[in-house]
């Protein structure tokens, strides 16, 4: 072979290397205009069964994520069943007569490209003019529809949950009890430059909290947080 045609064999390849990077550079470009997704069309469904034994009522959303979806619904099946075994428990052990009722909401709290975060406020009666409420706030991962546990948003060899207690403790007049540091902040939902501890009414009154809710800085968690999340963002919802 010639030098020149060595020559045309070694620009083919060039240019045949140049529009691949070309081609992937745009299939990225897609890729993360796709990503830049637009806030989601949440659709509100509801669950209702009314029966001689018990009763419940449970609104939940779904999104155009259907991973985010089955998450949530896993979570409601799920509350079904405690909520059906608490009831017939509480009818054989302490022979309760009464008719029980659940009833479960829900509020988005906070949305942007990378995270979606719903709280659902679930109340119980099992007796007579007495109600329990709890909270359970779900944040997720919108790129896979992964629900986000503390060591998905906290990175794995940092002492969060002993920072996130002291920093607690600043701010409120009673304390967290750090034997318990990982039920504390179960509820624990991100924000765009924060994130917000949820209490109930009884564990707001145990810690001595003025609010329902204790707000840390992500500036004070910076370093233990997982840099995606860590992230200061603005919220596509209205607070």
């Amino acid at each position: 072979m010639n030098s020149f045609n060595i020559y045309l064999s070694i620009l083919s390849v060039i240019l045949l290397t140049a529009c691949s990077f070309m081609i992937a550079d745009a299939n990225d470009d897609q890729d993360s205009s796709a990503n830049k997704q637009e806030p989601y069309s949440v659709t509100s469904e509801k669950e209702m069964k009314d029966i001689e034994e018990y009763q419940y009522s449970i609104e939940f959303p779904q999104t155009p994520n259907d991973q985010i979806n089955q998450s949530i619904i896993d979570y409601v099946n799920q509350l079904k069943d405690t909520f059906k075994k608490e009831s017939y428990e509480a009818k054989v052990n302490r022979n309760n007569n009464q008719k029980h009722s659940l009833a479960v909401s829900y509020d988005v709290l906070f949305e942007d490209e990378q995270v979606f975060v719903v709280k659902f406020t679930e109340v119980m009666e099992m007796d007579k003019d007495v109600s329990q409420e709890s909270q359970t706030v779900l944040n997720f991962d919108k790129s896979n529809g992964k629900r986000l546990d503390l060591n998905h948003i906290f990175t794995e060899d940092g002492q969060y949950l002993e920072t996130l207690t002291k920093l607690a403790n600043e701010k409120v007049k009673g304390s967290f009890d750090e034997s318990t540091a990982e039920e504390n902040f179960r509820n624990l939902a991100l924000k765009g430059n924060r994130i917000e501890v949820h209490l109930t009414p009884q564990e707001q009154e145990k810690a001595g909290a003025e609010s329902d809710r204790i707000f840390i800085s992500k500036t004070d968690l910076e370093d233990m947080m997982r840099p995606r999340y860590a992230e200061i963002r603005s919220s596509w919802i209205d607070e």
